[in-house]
């Protein structure tokens, strides 16, 4: 998988401060109307005690929210660290101007009508990046909803999700492309009782973009775990390079990529007018970094309520308790599709069980009957047992709608709570139906607490994946080697006999074969070869070689050789005028090995990305591949290997022998190192089939097709 090509330091972090932490605010725009845009961010520092000058500027006005204002911002008084501009698009390109001039450190463009927009938009927004880089100025936005950091009681927002109070501090960042959203998620980590730290919105980024902000907060001591919410990517760098930070760092972090179908991807572009990129490829590279991907809003939030907490389980092992013995088998069900496992309940344990409930079901999930309920005694008593055999890395616990009953809800909690505080260590769940005060409770006595089971063990297999995350070493960054720029023909094209001798430079090796200009010359090489020999047209003008009968196989001699080329000769002209044809390429018949695709295509928003799968000529049937980000190590191209449904067919299926993985991996390394090279020249590699011989045999490409970004031109 691919590292940042011009990765993001922590010493570039230092112009973001102005946005995040700013020292004096100005507010372009501004109102004693709090309902507008340019009232509610006064309304919210002053609400919040912001420790700093804050200038509101509006020239028809002389005093705004008990504050002096300024006619203009080259009339302010002190020095500013950042701007909020709640002005119409007409005059942002000179009130930019305008902060430049001043010394402003980084600016908040509230308003629409740049990109999002097309064709005008776009130029008045090309030119105001142009001038805010040039003039040093760190620009957020167009059209977003701003920015805050509750630990430096900043509110750079007109956000409604604060409009009856700002909560206290958390430790959850939040970088988000859709303002819209990132308000609603605001306001739910509020309803659920969890602060933020910081929380940005990047609306077209013109010049801040969500990678960029995630690698701000991914470097700051007081934040553990980052949420996104991506349509579309500026710059894969910058989020690669907030992904490797946050991977180093030991920081979670959680995902909502959205545009995943093709309606969804198209909707995306059209709202952020940016690039979306092949959805498998965010797949590949969350999987490497080890995010979290969320589908909906709910599974974001239980993941990051789970993950607030800062307790990973050492383990898959869960522990079921249940008052119902049904829904116990429902959980072990959750708990198996979540790739969990049943802990094993010791047979000591088992005994200590009964002996409380002779009648209890004491396996795993286990059911202590409804006696529970009403001598809570044995619940506490139960749980004693369980956490003194620490078989579990984590335990369940399901009450229902118990937690509704007057009579047991709180002696319950209490009796569960006296068994945790006795084992502090013991990460404890509870799915149970009760009002909002109550689940506080249990979260304040140190429990995880959810309604529905399966979104507890949803949550918990999250925590278990970013604990298997932070136990393995961060990938390893790429140096590519120095390359000479590819000689291609003037019209970019290059046929097969020139793509399989590049492919050799980098390991890729061919049959025993040989170009022939005419049927003589065919037959001859197959003499020299060894009979039975493939006979193929060569020209960069014809892809798909067989629709128009350029290939011949299996030839025994060489009448046969020199009919199947005279064949050639005679009928692809008429089929394909305007081809040239190069000759004919005569090779070894190759028997045995495995068939495989290795292949390389351009990604709009990635650049560069390698896939591999099984099947040869079938892979479309069997949709078997994998992908990732060029360049990518022997290491990384191993584990590709492995993730395909059908490597054991590579390994050695059913008495078959093994194959030659190493040199698969060689070759997946080298075709990824090929295209990351020459990016700007090469837009497709397929070479299919790519022939895996037995241990040590290597693997040998049967065909092979490279296009030129110069050829789709």
């Amino acid at each position: 998988m691919n590292t940042p090509l011009s990765p993001i330091s922590a010493t570039d972090d230092h112009t973001l401060d102005a946005l995040f932490a700013p020292r004096s605010v100005a507010i372009v725009g501004a109102s004693s109307d709090q309902r507008r845009f340019g009232g509610r961010p006064i309304q919210y520092l002053l609400e919040a005690g912001f420790d700093g000058p804050i200038y509101p500027v509006n020239p028809m006005r002389d005093e705004i929210q008990g504050l002096k204002a300024y006619k203009s911002i080259n009339d302010l008084p002190g020095p500013v660290d950042l701007a909020l501009l709640a002005i119409g698009a007409d005059v942002t390109q000179t009130t930019v101007e305008d902060c430049i001039a001043r010394g402003v450190k980084a600016a908040i463009c509230y308003g629409a009508g740049f990109a999002e927009v097309g064709g005008e938009g776009e130029a008045r927004q090309a030119k105001l990046v142009e001038t805010a880089r040039a003039g040093g100025l760190r620009l957020l936005g167009p059209n977003c909803m701003g920015a805050l950091n509750a630990r430096t009681k900043f509110y750079g927002t007109f956000a409604s999700a604060l409009e009856d109070g700002v909560p206290e501090a958390g430790r959850i960042a939040i970088a988000s492309q859709s303002g819209g959203y990132g308000g609603y998620l605001l306001r739910h980590l509020f309803l659920r009782g969890l602060g933020v730290s910081q929380w940005v919105t990047t609306g077209n980024e013109a010049d801040i973009d969500v990678g960029e902000a995630l690698h701000w907060m991914a470097g700051q001591d007081d934040n553990d775990v980052l949420i996104a919410y991506i349509e579309g990517l500026r710059s894969r760098d910058s989020l690669i390079a907030a992904l490797r930070r946050a991977r180093e760092n030991k920081k979670p972090v959680v995902v909502m990529k959205v545009g995943r179908t093709a309606e969804g991807s198209a909707a995306a572009a059209s709202h952020t007018a940016s690039l979306t990129g092949q959805d498998n490829v965010y797949d590949a590279l969350f999987e490497q970094y080890g995010v979290h991907r969320a589908r909906t809003t709910d599974e974001l939030l239980d993941v990051a309520y789970a993950l607030s907490r800062r307790s990973l389980p050492k383990g898959p092992r869960v522990g079921v308790i249940s008052i119902s013995g049904g829904v116990g088998v429902q959980i072990a069900d959750f708990v198996s599709d979540a790739g969990l496992e049943m802990g094993k309940v010791p047979a000591e344990t088992q005994d200590k069980l009964r002996a409380l409930v002779p009648h209890c079901s004491p396996n795993n999930p286990i059911d202590m009957t409804g006696l529970v309920t009403t001598n809570h005694d044995i619940m506490e008593k139960t749980l004693d047992a369980v956490f003194e055999a620490n078989a579990f890395d984590a335990t369940l616990i399901f009450l229902g709608i118990t937690g509704a009953a007057p009579s047991m809800a709180r002696p319950l909690q209490q009796a569960i709570a006296n068994a945790h505080a006795r084992a502090p260590n013991q990460l404890v769940f509870v799915s149970v139906t009760c009002p909002p005060e109550m689940m506080r409770e249990y979260d304040a006595k140190g429990m995880f607490a959810f309604e529905d089971p399966s979104r507890a063990v949803s949550a918990l297999s999250a925590l278990w994946r970013f604990r298997q995350t932070f136990d393995t070493p961060a990938p390893v960054c790429i140096t590519l080697p120095a390359a000479e720029p590819l000689a291609v023909p003037e019209d970019g094209k290059l046929n097969e006999a020139t793509a399989k001798a590049l492919l050799a430079g980098y390991g890729i090796r061919s049959p025993r074969e040989g170009l022939a200009r005419d049927a003589a010359q065919a037959a001859q090489l197959a003499s020299e070869i060894g009979f039975p020999v493939a006979v193929k047209v060569v020209s960069p003008d014809i892809l798909h070689k067989t629709e128009v009968g350029g290939v011949a196989l299996g030839l025994a001699d060489a009448a046969a050789v020199n009919a199947a080329v005279a064949k050639m000769a005679d009928t692809i002209p008429g089929r394909v005028p305007d081809a040239r044809i190069d000759g004919y390429l005569v090779s070894e018949m190759v028997k045995g090995g495995v068939e495989c695709i290795l292949g390389v295509t351009q990604d709009e928003a990635f650049g560069p990305v390698v896939t591999f799968g099984l099947g040869g000529t079938l892979v479309e049937l069997l949709k078997d591949t994998v992908c990732a980000i060029a360049p990518v190590s022997e290491e990384q191209a191993r584990a590709m290997i492995a993730k395909v449904r059908t490597a054991p067919l590579l390994t050695g299926y059913r008495g078959a022998p093994p194959h030659d993985i190493d040199a698969l991996a060689r070759a997946i390394a080298g075709v990824s190192t090929l295209a990351a090279q020459h990016e700007g020249t090469i837009a497709t590699i397929e070479i299919n089939p790519l022939v895996v011989k037995p241990h040590g045999g290597g693997v040998i490409a049967l065909d092979a097709v490279i296009e030129t970004i110069k050829a789709q031109i």
